[in-house]
């Protein structure tokens, strides 16, 4: 049985000590299109939010010719690859992993190569790789690890409280009046992701109603993982954590931060049987 490297893209985030064992495609982000970060160049998480605090940031998918180049260094060295990607319905990335998959294939026909659409997003996906890793640590094959992962997507949920709307109206997410009347009204938006994509969930009045709806959602069925997002906010994380205990906590990568600013947090959950 071949080895297989787990790859996973830049809108996926996992604890810390997973993420010397999957392998990161980067993603890139510019407030200036003369600039760009993600994988040479990268900003600190304050300097990061400094910036977009006084303008949007705008963000891009993985680059082809370095999906290309890292996944064949990998064949050639003998390895099978696993890659779980960000939800195609977030990102062009999956699509573009997949076609350089498709030709890598052509060229070196032994390989196995397997894609997964997440339909997730940040540690919601995260949990579908630290899956993918114990079970290839338990020894089970690539064709054994994916077939169980692609079941495991519809397992996963994440939820986010955004605390003003400022950034939502930034990114064009939400109009500029629908902004100023959430802000004036203390309104915090619960965004969710279904079919893959990102919606809203609930408005709630206040941060304490938010958190409280969080809390509820948990306690709605046995969960097999839970995690806790932090974005840019410790005080608003904290907060967090004292309504939701979870196994694990991750920093929200900043291609997704830079859609609902530092004031979020968020949670992940692996449902053990089936979403309730």
């Amino acid at each position: 049985m071949r080895e297989f490297i787990i790859f996973t893209d830049g809108d996926v985030d996992v604890p810390k000590q997973y993420e010397k064992d999957i392998y990161l495609l980067p993603q890139y982000y510019y407030f200036d299109e003369n600039t760009i970060y993600g994988h040479e160049q990268v900003l600190s998480r304050e300097e990061f939010f400094r910036q977009l605090s006084g303008q949007r940031a705008y963000t891009s998918g993985v680059n082809p010719f370095l999906v290309h180049e890292r996944f064949e260094n990998a064949v050639q060295a003998g390895s099978d690859i696993l890659c779980i990607t960000v939800s195609s319905g977030l990102s062009g990335s999956y699509n573009t992993i997949r076609m350089e998959a498709e030709q890598l294939k052509e060229t070196y026909p032994e390989c196995h190569i397997e894609i997964i659409d997440s339909l997730s997003a940040t540690l919601g996906s995260g949990f579908l790789c630290m899956d993918a890793l114990k079970m290839k640590q338990q020894g089970s094959s690539l064709s054994e690890t994916a077939a169980e992962i692609r079941r495991r997507v519809s397992l996963i949920d994440i939820y986010f409280v955004v605390d003003d709307f400022k950034y939502l109206v930034q990114g064009g997410r939400v109009s500029p009046a629908v902004g100023k009347i959430g802000d004036m009204l203390n309104i915090k938006l619960i965004l969710t992701m279904r079919g893959g994509r990102i919606e809203p969930y609930k408005k709630c009045r206040g941060l304490n109603a938010a958190l409280r709806d969080i809390q509820n959602i948990v306690s709605r069925g046995e969960t097999a993982q839970l995690g806790t997002i932090y974005v840019g906010n410790p005080e608003m994380f904290h907060k967090l954590q004292s309504y939701v205990t979870g196994q694990c906590e991750a920093e929200l990568n900043l291609i997704v931060s830079s859609h609902v600013g530092p004031n979020t947090t968020g949670i992940a959950i692996e449902w053990a049987k089936e979403k309730p």
